[in-house]
């Protein structure tokens, strides 16, 4: 069976096609739980499920153990259904391998097999047997990645959600939402269901969005390297306040910073071999992320490529001095930052 998209899958669903087989996996983790629970309720009448919906621990389960869930025969109902949960399919040694192989040989007609990847991973590029079980998957049932949505379709998704909670949403401020709280599906979704009880009725705006909805820790950091590059050093030194104040962890911060200059040096090194400041995504792993290294070229503008080597050395010495000294990771991250404005402030040539 040719892999389906989201939507194709959503198609399949609502003309009551079930595979005996479906592996989901991907990042977007609220999109995998929507359509675990969307194939529980179309294949297994509600009324049947104590009998007819069997759920394994895929930590702790045996092969043998899903085997008979899936050989079960429904009570009283077409179809039964088992979720499995985290079960390391691309893990499998030779032995395990051969019996999951022989599983997929005689999946049952009357059961849909779930396979829920919510926090385990499935790479077919890992090695030849996993692209076997693929491929072995792939002509039983269906393999679904669901990564992160980005651009139009998750503007669409808030736009329609808000329209759901009563309320009405632009494009611009949709956007500007995501650039504020992040690509992250459950997030957003929880965010818009503040936005909308704040809002109550009405068309929800920017301002509406600045007074209720989180900040992700990516956004905070990219106001931050803006601050640090455009020379508003007690600005950057308010955002590095708020961020200690909310808890964020010295290395997390550190981490994000040394992404969001790697975004930037990157940009700038593009730009200066006359690519677009998007050329690098062809390279590095930018997927549906291009947009980093557009702000990353805006981002550095006021700095030489020789500042930004300056700026890795120092982050890169910060990052070895968390994970190899007692010293105090917030000591640490103050003096790197302290330093960075310094740079921004030497002479650019």
């Amino acid at each position: 069976m040719a892999r389906p998209t989201e939507a194709e899958f959503k198609k399949m669903l609502a003309a009551g096609e079930f595979p005996k087989i479906c592996v989901i996996f991907g990042e977007e983790d609220y999109l995998k739980k929507h359509y675990v629970s969307r194939l529980i309720s179309k294949s297994v009448d509600e009324a049947m499920a104590d009998f007819n919906l069997h759920r394994l621990n895929g930590e702790t389960c045996t092969i043998d153990d899903i085997f008979q869930a899936n050989q079960a025969l429904p009570f009283m109902s077409e179809k039964s259904c088992v979720v499995v949960k985290d079960f390391a399919l691309d893990k499998l040694d030779s032995v395990k391998h051969a019996q999951m192989t022989e599983l997929l040989d005689e999946l049952s007609e009357d059961c849909v097999l779930v396979f829920w990847q919510d926090s385990v991973g499935f790479d077919e590029k890992k090695n030849n047997k996993v692209k076997e079980l693929a491929a072995k998957i792939d002509e039983e049932g269906v393999l679904l990645r669901l990564d992160r949505m980005t651009g139009a379709p998750l503007y669409k998704t808030l736009e329609a959600g808000a329209q759901k909670r009563g309320c009405s949403m632009s494009r611009d401020v949709s956007s500007y939402m995501v650039g504020r709280v992040g690509d992250e599906l459950t997030l957003l979704l929880n965010e818009l269901d503040k936005l909308c009880f704040y809002k109550g009725e009405g068309e929800i705006t920017r301002r509406d969005v600045d007074a209720v909805c989180t900040r992700s820790l990516d956004a905070k950091i990219f106001d931050l390297s803006k601050a640090l590059t455009n020379g508003t050093a007690q600005k950057a030194l308010d955002i590095l306040s708020d961020l200690f104040a909310r808890k964020e962890k010295p290395v997390m911060i550190l981490g994000t910073l040394i992404a969001t200059y790697v975004d930037m040096y990157r940009a700038r090194i593009a730009l200066g071999a006359g690519e677009t400041a998007t050329a690098p995504a062809q390279v590095f792993d930018y997927r549906r992320k291009e947009f980093r290294l557009t702000n990353g070229a805006n981002n550095s503008r006021a700095l030489s490529i020789k500042q930004l080597r300056q700026c890795l050395d120092l982050l890169a010495q910060a990052d070895l001095k968390m994970k190899s000294t007692m010293l105090e990771e917030r000591h640490i991250l103050e003096e790197t930052i302290l330093h960075l404005i310094l740079i921004e402030q030497s002479d650019h040539s």
